[in-house]
Order: structure tokens, then C-alpha cells, then sequence
């Protein structure tokens, strides 16, 4: 993903919390990959942080929900 991509979501007036929920798995992976590499730089974009723990959060989510939509553990 380039900068301006990434830019594109850390400055989407949604915010991470309407915006990762909607996006699929490739394109979930593809923004975490982003943020966590520009994260280690030594001016991450303001933002890149709250987003990529978010995300995190949020692929933890549906890891705990099975294909067809129960959460695990739960009968």
C-alpha cells in the first residue's frame, strides 16, 4: 500500500471504527501491514497508532466469530 492510500484511510472522517468492519480480510491485512510498517518509522503519520490497534482488535473479532456468524464458545 502507498503512503497516499494510507493517508487516504487515517484521514476518512468515518474513523476505524466504521471503517475496518467494512473492509474484507486482503484489504484488512493489506492496511495493518501499512500501518504497523509506518509505525516503524521515526515519524509515524499522527493517528497510525489508534488505527492499527483497532485494527487488531478487529481481527481478533472475527476470528472469534465462526462462518456462520456464532461467536465460539457460545451454544
Amino acid at each position: 500500500m502507498n503512503h497516499s492510500k494510507l493517508l487516504h484511510y487515517l484521514t476518512d472522517p468515518r474513523g476505524p471504527e466504521e471503517v475496518l468492519p467494512a473492509l474484507t480480510a486482503g484489504e484488512l491485512v493489506e492496511l495493518l501491514d501499512a500501518l504497523y510498517q509506518n509505525l516503524d518509522t521515526p515519524e509515524p503519520e499522527f493517528g497510525a497508532q489508534v488505527w492499527y490497534e483497532m485494527g487488531v482488535e478487529e481481527t481478533c473479532r472475527r476470528r472469534a466469530v465462526s462462518p456462520d456468524g456464532t461467536a465460539h464458545g457460545v451454544a
